[in-house]
């Protein structure tokens, strides 16, 4: 098998770079396998593995004009052939035709490798040699001697190598002809037909040959030059003139056509060889052409245009006489034609524009005098005939004499005359008039066009110079905006337009050249409500000109916020009772868009509406319809719609909360005592200390509308009871004897801190029983014998007592002087701490039946004292000196005057300094005994009102009025002795003592009343826990210790 018949690959590995050859034969059908262009360039080397994988083989299309020829697999690199490829077509003249075609080799990644292909297309002999012409016609004269040649065509292979053209032969081969050939470089061959013998007409005048050309392929193709031999006479003699160079003379004024002279030869040859005719030669002036002519077979000299008389001026004519053999020979004679001035000639104007076009052409910018055209004026006559004067007819334009030749030709140039506009005018019509001085005279125009070029001297200019444009928001990406155009009175590249846009931050595109503008980003009005543009527009001159302009792009709003409120609590307070169309508040929304789109109008859920006393108006007003309770109802929740009035419109909604603030419109209501329930009792039994009925209101309002305090005007019995103003616990003080056995009546009040305060009363009765709390009632008997035990252990221990007295006394005396540095140290740590020191308030009964004393302090001094039995604020131990009952009876009896019902009085002791509570119906206490002792566990308020300090309308309020009408009004209660409390002031505070809220402690006794009195309830008495007492009233100071 041949091996040119098979795809032969020789892959080159250089350094610089990738080569890989491939050798293929010519005409190889399409998808012929060439070879693995990535196997053979070995690129597994140059690149990583991962690129491999993603490895892509494309050809550089563009610059490789043969790579159509071919195909590669873009991920297996196989390279085929996509064509059937002829190297004659490819490779015309070329002996080694390689065809080179370059692969880029690219991954994902960054690799990048570019592949030189070298595919060489071998040659096969698939062309014969060819002639141009199937035959040929040779004439060789019968005088023709031995080795005389004839060149003939040769032969065209299209095949290189060894498959071109290698031989000539010829047939017959036997005759008087042989061949020869010689190759030329380019291929092709000069190839002679050689007489090898003499040849004799007479005998044989005609032969035909043939000329084979062969090449060197196997088998030989060949092509075959049919040559026809004619032998022809000799022509040995020339044509000889009769008149050898002839002379002639004609007037100017001739007649075209006419005949100047006739030209006669003759030629001793037979046959065409003797045939003559005639011409005039072509290697002279071409004038002589145009102005004569000759007769082929009768060799008549003819006049063809009119003749110009020039003064010693001829006209010499060359004139051929050729015979008509075969190979003609020829023979010249020259001709003098001689012009006789007969008349007056016009002048003759010939025009060169001095550029390379039909028109004169010059710049529009061109400066005065520019030269613009050549005039040459020609006139042959002499005297005042031959002198001429030229002008112009346009003004732009003047005509100067450049300078004369000789007598009879004169030269003039067009020059600029005034400056030029092509915009105006860019093609003149310029008519130059010449006119002699002859009689008459004669004149002659001549016109040429004068082409003004354009410069670029004109700025593009837009069609407005503020474009106005509205669009939509919310527009689509790549939307055209509108359309601009411009125009430039240049020409050519001066006026060709690109448009372009500066910057302005914002994606609008131009279209270079038909001013189309887009915008490729949605607009937002809420955003930005105008964008100016500034347009431009450049011509494509050699110094380029730019226009521009202003475009205003005006965003029209679309509906597309929906309301937004403004707060996002809706949350609204109003009082209670106010009223009918009370304005609760205002609703506040904001909506970004603009016009109706942006106008919202407000209204009530529709299925919130039923049963709800508010009104919604458009302008967000919220309106209290009827008057609120707020013990009714103290909020309301309904949904608000806001809504614009855009196509479509939006809306949102959102719930409003409405509270309805209380007002201090109810007074606190006795659950205990009521007029039906106002009876507690205790037994004579019962412990000090211990609660032995608890005061309970009600209050339907909140806040400090419903926090209510206890208080008393009933002093007399503040031996026996006393009453917390916070809790209104009732505790016993002092430990009770059959003698307190009766019912003590009391008048309560219990106030909130409202502003103004609601206060209602009602009247307690404590009955003090004689049960014990065993439950068996005592008889006289037993009563008697135990006074007389009592009795008998006074006697024993008053002996012991008396010592004790006599060293308590002196301890006292030392504890004065100690008790003075106390309090000087006390007040000196209260100031510098920041403490306001604690008013010390003394008072006294003008009246003295009349126990019931209210002082009237503030109720920061109220808070001051009621400081001092918390913990970390009080005395280190709360001490209680009981007064007996039988002592505060006798007094009372002895200071009782006819005005004992009276009204209280209420006066401020200034004298008492060393009490810290006016609690105390005694006067003014030294600081000894039990006084002191009594005030700092006695704590009274010493305001009704506690929370108005502040308030300058109810500071210090006062009740005395109203109490002392209670007094006078009201009747005593009649049961039992009549008794007077001394209502003492104390604090308490449920968060810091819950047990005493919660339950009853013990010592609480059960008392069943077998009286009449059916509204009596059974009671019983608290015992207070020794460590909650200390817990609750004496906590020692961190700080001070007085």
């Amino acid at each position: 098998m041949n091996l040119w018949m098979f795809v032969i690959a020789f892959p080159l590995h250089l350094v610089f770079g990738q080569i890989v050859e491939y050798r293929l034969p010519e005409e190889k059908a399409p998808n012929t396998y060439i070879g693995n262009v990535a196997q053979d360039s070995n690129i597994s080397q140059l690149a990583q593995p991962e690129d491999l994988k993603t490895m892509e083989y494309r050809f550089l299309s563009q610059s490789n004009p043969y790579a159509e020829l071919f195909s590669i697999h873009e991920t297996d690199a196989a390279l085929y052939t996509a064509k059937q490829i002829d190297r004659e077509t490819v490779c015309k003249f070329d002996d080694n035709c390689i065809l080179r075609v370059d692969v880029i080799a690219k991954s994902k990644g960054n690799f990048y490798q570019k592949i030189q292909l070298n595919l060489q297309i071998l040659d096969i002999n698939d062309n014969s040699p060819t002639f141009s012409r199937g035959s040929i016609d040779v004439e060789l004269s019968e005088a023709s001697s031995v080795g005389t040649s004839v060149q003939i065509e040769g032969a065209i292979d299209a095949d290189t190598g060894t498959y071109s053209v290698q031989n000539y032969v010829i047939s017959p081969s036997d005759g008087p002809f042989d061949v020869h050939f010689q190759k030329n470089v380019d291929g092709s061959s000069i190839v002679k037909l050689v007489l090898r013998e003499s040849l004799n007409r007479e005998e044989r005048e005609y032969y035909l040959i043939q000329v084979l050309a062969q090449d060197g392929g196997n088998p030989k193709r060949s092509g075959v030059l049919n040559v026809n031999v004619y032998v022809t006479d000799v022509n040995d003699n020339s044509p000889v003139f009769l008149t050898p160079n002839p002379n002639v003379t004609i007037d100017e004024d001739a007649a075209i056509n006419s005949t100047i002279t006739i030209i006669r030869a003759t030629d001793a040859d037979k046959g065409n060889n003797s045939l003559v005719v005639f011409s005039i030669s072509e290697h002279q002036d071409a004038r002589i052409q145009t102005l004569f002519g000759i007769e082929r077979y009768t060799g008549r000299l003819l006049l063809k245009e009119s003749l110009i008389y020039e003064p010693g001026e001829s006209y010499k004519i060359i004139i051929e006489a050729s015979d008509s053999a075969k190979q003609p020979r020829i023979s010249q004679t020259q001709v003098t034609v001689n012009v006789n001035d007969t008349h007056n000639n016009p002048p003759q104007i010939t025009v060169d524009p001095l550029s390379n076009s039909p028109d004169a052409e010059i710049s529009e910018n061109a400066k005065l005098g520019a030269p613009v055209a050549h005039i040459t004026v020609f006139d042959p006559d002499t005297g005042f005939n031959g002198r001429v004067n030229c002008s112009v007819n346009d003004k732009a334009f003047a005509i100067q004499k450049f300078g004369q030749t000789n007598n009879y030709k004169v030269e003039y140039k067009v020059i600029v005359n005034q400056p030029l506009d092509r915009e105006a005018l860019g093609l003149y019509r310029v008519m130059v008039r010449c006119e002699d001085e002859g009689h008459p005279k004669l004149n002659a125009s001549e016109s040429f066009n004068v082409r003004l070029t354009d410069e670029n001297d004109n700025v593009p200019t837009f069609s407005k110079q503020v474009y106005q444009v509205e669009k939509s928001e919310n527009n689509n990406i790549g939307d055209s905006i509108l359309k601009v155009s411009a125009s430039d009175r240049d020409a050519d590249d001066n006026a060709k337009i690109r448009y372009g846009l500066q910057p302005s931050g914002h994606n609008f595109r131009i279209d270079a050249e038909t001013g189309l503008i887009k915008a490729y980003f949605e607009m937002d009005r809420e955003t930005q409500d105008e964008y100016r543009l500034t347009v431009i527009a450049v011509d494509q001159g050699v110094d380029p000109k730019t226009g521009s302009a202003e475009i205003v792009i005006q965003v029209t709003d679309l509906n597309d916020n929906v309301p937004v409120f403004v707060n996002d609590n809706l949350d609204f307070n109003v009082p209670e009772n106010f009223g009918r169309n009370v304005t609760v508040g205002v609703l506040l929304v904001s909506d970004s868009d603009s016009g109706e789109n942006n106008r919202v109008s407000f209204s009530i859920e529709p299925q919130s509406k039923p049963g709800l006393p508010f009104e919604v108006f458009s302008n967000g007003s919220i309106i209290a319809t009827s008057s609120l309770d707020r013990e009714n109802r103290s909020m309301y929740v309904f949904e608000v719609i806001a809504k614009d009035h855009g196509v479509p419109s939006l809306s949102t909604r959102a719930n409003v909360t409405v509270r309805v603030l209380d007002m201090n419109d109810n007074a606190p209501v006795f659950t205990f005592p009521t007029a039906r329930n106002n009876t507690a009792t205790v037994s004579y039994q019962t412990q000090p200390n211990q609660v032995i009925a608890q005061l309970k209101t009600t209050d339907s309002d909140e806040g400090l509308n419903s926090k209510v305090t206890y208080f008393t005007p009933s002093k007399n019995l503040s031996q026996l009871f006393q009453l917390n103003t916070l809790s209104g616990r009732i505790i016993l003080t002092r430990a009770l004897t059959t003698i307190d056995v009766g019912s003590y009546t009391m008048l309560v009040y219990a106030q909130d801190k409202g502003t103004p305060p609601q206060i209602s009363e009602q009247i307690l009765t404590i009955t003090v029983t004689n049960v014990p709390l065993g439950g068996a009632q005592i008889t006289p008997v037993e009563e008697e014998h135990k006074f007389y035990l009592i009795a008998i252990a006074i006697t024993c221990v008053t002996g012991v007592i008396a010592v004790v007295i006599i060293l308590t006394i002196c301890l006292i005396k030392r504890a004065d002087r100690l008790k003075l540095k106390y309090q000087q140290s006390h007040n000196e740590c209260e100031v510098n701490q920041g403490f306001e020191p604690r008013k010390k308030v003394s008072f006294s009964v003008d009246e003295p039946d009349s126990a019931r004393v209210v002082t009237h302090v503030t109720s920061n001094q109220l808070y001051s004292a009621l400081a001092d039995q918390v913990p970390g604020g009080g005395p280190s131990r709360l001490n209680y000196q009981p007064r007996y009952h039988n002592e505060m009876y006798d007094r009372q009896r002895r200071q009782t005057t006819p005005n004992s019902n009276k009204g209280p009085q209420f006066v401020n002791q200034d004298g008492d300094t060393n009490s810290n509570h006016s609690a105390d119906t005694s006067t003014s206490d030294s600081g000894r005994g039990g006084s002191d002792d009594m005030n700092t566990s006695s704590m009274f308020p010493s305001s009704l009102d506690f929370d108005h300090d502040s308030r300058s309308t109810r500071s210090n309020r006062d009740f005395r009025s109203h109490l002392a009408m209670h007094d006078r009004d009201k009747a005593q209660t009649p049961t039992g002795k009549p008794r007077d409390f001394f209502n003492l002031d104390f604090s308490y505070n449920s968060g810091v003592y819950p047990s005493l809220d919660s339950s009853y402690p013990r010592g609480l006794v059960p008392y069943n009343n077998t009286g009449n009195d059916s509204s009596t309830t059974t009671s019983g008495s608290y015992v207070l826990d020794p460590e909650e007492e200390i817990k609750e009233v004496i906590q020692p100071s961190n700080r001070c210790i007085v």
